[in-house]
């Protein structure tokens, strides 16, 4: 097989399974214009270097295309196409450009509380609005745009579920979500009907004083007024502030605490949390599982049972 063959085949693959895919995808195209179209057996591991390296300093994007590739290779390889990657086994270690913020739960509750100073008698709802797409975004864990996009028709309380449609991966979810986020939407929802506000099932269901849709940019000029008045901030010498979509990596840390702490199997729960996330697969997920002091704690708590039982069974043997 030819090199622009198995690119095209691979990207068909990962874009049949609901990856967008299209960095990777300029990536796999570029690799085979540089190495020309030619047998896979041919590519060896001094071009493959060559083009992961560039002629600049070790970048992101370096990085990036070190992993494309190896995917790339160990798809071919375990088809039958290659008998071995020619890539190096050593990814280039470059220091990631930012960390995601963990909300503390103490931290989410001044967030919430903060809401109060979008209180206006102009826009009698922006205080609740804000709130409460405060709280999707966290109980809920979606992305920003995900919260936005909800029409009326999409938020089911009576059966609890939020309707998500086509989002990053061009797929679409329901999301269950639980009784204290389901009342707050029934507040927010009863406080929109008694405004003269667009209500037809595909209108906006977090509107703007004018009825329209709020925008992403609105949303994270008022997120941060609203950090920086809970006093949320990165620590000393931080080179990013805590973010909104924070608030998703926040909802999937949390959740995986609260997973040990019930003595759930964590690994068998990924791929549930994978779905509700709305991630084409595991992996996606796992960018989000940042270790704070407290899953540490947990995950450590839960090695020391099973070693403890270890050792129990090793003497009773």
């Amino acid at each position: 097989m030819k090199l622009a063959k198995a690119v095209d085949s691979y990207l068909t693959l990962k874009r049949s399974l609901g990856a967008v895919f299209s960095a990777e995808a300029r990536i796999l195209r570029s690799f085979a214009r540089a190495l020309g179209d030619i047998l896979l057996d041919d590519i060896n591991r001094e071009a493959t270097y060559g083009f992961c390296r560039g002629t600049g300093p070790p970048t992101r994007w370096w990085e990036r295309k070190h992993y494309t590739l190896r995917d790339f290779f160990v798809y071919l390889v375990t088809r039958g196409h290659m008998s071995s990657s020619p890539l190096p086994e050593l990814a280039p270690r470059i220091p990631r450009s930012f960390e995601p913020y963990i909300y503390s739960r103490e931290e989410l509750q001044r967030l919430l509380d903060s809401t109060e100073i979008l209180a206006d008698n102009r826009s009698p709802l922006q205080h609740t609005t804000f709130r409460t797409l405060l709280l999707v975004l966290y109980g809920a864990g979606l992305r920003p745009s995900e919260a936005l996009r909800l029409r009326c028709c999409d938020v089911d309380l009576d059966d609890r579920v939020l309707a998500i449609w086509d989002t990053k991966f061009f797929k679409s979810r329901l999301v269950p979500i639980g009784t204290a986020l389901t009342v707050a939407l029934h507040t927010y929802r009863n406080a929109r009907k008694d405004l003269p506000m667009p209500a037809d099932a595909r209108s906006a269901f977090f509107a703007s004083r004018t009825g329209g849709a709020i925008s992403l940019s609105r949303l994270e000029k008022v997120f941060v007024r609203l950090r920086k008045h809970a006093g949320i901030r990165s620590s000393p010498g931080a080179r990013w502030q805590p973010r909104l979509h924070d608030m998703r990596h926040a909802f999937a840390v949390h959740r995986l605490v609260a997973w040990y702490r019930e003595g759930a199997d964590v690994q068998a729960c990924l791929p549930l949390l994978s779905t509700y996330l709305g991630h084409a697969n595991v992996s996606g997920t796992q960018a989000y599982l940042t270790m704070t002091p407290e899953l540490l704690a947990e995950a450590s708590k839960r090695f020391e049972r099973y070693a403890t039982l270890g050792d129990k069974e090793e003497h009773d043997v």
